[in-house]
């Protein structure tokens, strides 16, 4: 996010995490689990206030292992990002597959990720479209999970006759994303003091409601209208 699919949004939430945190030093601890230990760390008090001397505390191994494992803070963050996004590609994937139809998925798409980016981790993702953008798309760009997941939803959605037959998925991928980059990384909508929630309700979703068609538009409002309210 950010675009869209930083966001992208974004996943797990943190409170059903269940990584193990050592207090005490260990002899041996994998790589995996040092990772999981630090994705964990990074989620629940944000990238800035984590440092490397708190994780050799957690793990029990070197300063030397870490720099030589990651090379440094952001080459650790790298790492984490990378599993962290896996995460929740593979959940929105889930999300997806399980949805009635194509509205019906990318409404609970777009909530999960806003849930995850407003109200699950802020801090995590105000410091990552902050300090960390080039990273952000660095890994995104390397992965085309999320756009696979977008596409499969438009394609779906246009052969359901959801959407209009004249969408097309890689200009609407590239739309979505400015439009949620403006929310979550530009800033565009400060001046307007409205929550970040409201601003994809406005912009997101209405571009959204454009690329349907009347069925589609029927199926969005009844979704809008019950379990899919953003508060």
């Amino acid at each position: 996010m950010e675009n869209l699919s930083t966001c992208i949004f974004s996943i797990i939430l943190v409170e059903n995490m269940r990584f193990k945190i050592f207090s005490m030093p260990v002899t041996e601890i994998s790589k995996d689990e040092i990772l999981e230990i630090a994705l964990h760390e990074f989620l629940k008090n944000g990238i800035q206030a984590f440092t490397i001397k708190q994780l050799t505390e957690l793990t029990g191994i070197s300063t030397k292992t870490v720099y030589k494992l990651f090379a440094d803070k952001t080459g650790l963050l790298r790492v984490c990002l990378n599993k962290h996004y896996q995460l929740l590609f593979d959940e929105l994937l889930k999300i997806s597959l399980n949805s009635k139809d194509a509205i019906e998925s990318f409404s609970k798409v777009m909530h999960r990720i806003v849930a995850l980016e407003f109200d699950v981790n802020p801090k995590f993702y105000a410091e990552l479209n902050k300090y960390y953008p080039k990273l952000q798309d660095e890994i995104f760009e390397a992965n085309d999970r999320m756009l696979s997941i977008f596409n499969d939803i438009l394609q779906r959605g246009i052969q359901n006759g959801l959407f209009r037959q004249e969408v097309d998925p890689n200009v609407s991928w590239i739309s979505f994303q400015r439009l949620y980059s403006g929310i979550t990384r530009e800033n565009v909508y400060g001046h307007l003091a409205l929550s970040a929630p409201v601003l994809v309700k406005s912009t997101v979703f209405v571009f959204l409601r454009g690329m349907c068609t009347p069925t589609g538009v029927q199926k969005l409002e009844q979704y809008e209208q019950s379990t899919f309210q953003f508060s």
